[in-house]
C-alpha cells in the first residue's frame, strides 16, 4: 500500500504546488491574482482552469514508473523542467524590471516553463489506478490546452503592463 502511495503521480506536484503558494505573494504586482486575472475574457479565464483542473487532479489516478527507459526521460525532463519554472520565478522576484524580468519571454516564462515538466510528468506515468491502459497523451493532451491557455492569459497581461 505504502509502495502504491510513492508511486502517485500527484507526488511530483507537491514541491511545485507549495513553491507557487509561498512565493506567489513575492511575485510583482501583475502576478497576484486579482491583477493577473483582471480584464482577460471570459473564455480564456474558463479555457484555462478547465484544463487546470483536469492537469492537476489526473495524477491523483496515475502511478508512476521511473524504472523503465521512458519514466527516467521523464524523470530527466520533469527535473529540468521544474528548474525552468523556478528560475523563471526567481527573475521576476529578484529582477523584476531587468531586461530579461520585463521581456514578454521572461515575463511569461511561469507560463510556459510548466509544459517541460509536465511533459515529464506524462512520461513518468505508466498506468492508472484502474483499469484502463494509460498512454503519455492522456496527459499531454490536457496539459498542452492548459499551457496554451496559460501562455496566452500571461501574454495578454503583459501587454496591459508594458504595452
Amino acid at each position: 500500500m505504502v509502495l502504491k502511495l510513492l508511486k502517485n503521480g500527484y507526488l511530483p506536484l507537491l514541491p511545485i504546488l507549495s513553491w507557487n503558494l509561498v512565493l506567489t505573494a513575492h511575485l510583482p504586482p501583475a502576478f497576484q491574482p486579482g491583477v493577473f486575472n483582471e480584464d482577460i475574457p471570459f473564455w480564456v479565464l474558463v479555457g484555462e482552469n478547465l484544463f487546470r483542473v483536469i492537469v492537476f487532479l489526473m495524477p491523483l489516478f496515475l502511478m508512476l514508473n521511473i524504472r523503465t527507459p521512458r519514466g527516467r526521460w521523464g524523470l530527466v525532463i520533469f527535473l529540468l523542467g521544474v528548474v525552468a519554472y523556478g528560475l523563471s520565478w526567481l527573475v521576476l522576484i529578484l529582477a523584476p524590471e531587468s531586461n530579461l524580468g520585463s521581456s514578454v519571454l521572461g515575463f511569461a516564462a511561469p507560463a510556459y516553463t510548466p509544459i517541460i515538466w509536465l511533459i515529464g510528468m506524462a512520461l513518468m506515468a505508466d498506468s492508472y489506478y484502474f483499469r484502463v491502459t494509460y498512454s503519455p497523451w492522456h496527459f499531454a493532451i490536457p496539459a498542452l490546452g492548459f499551457s496554451l491557455f496559460h501562455i496566452y492569459h500571461a501574454w495578454l497581461v503583459y501587454g496591459r503592463f508594458y504595452a
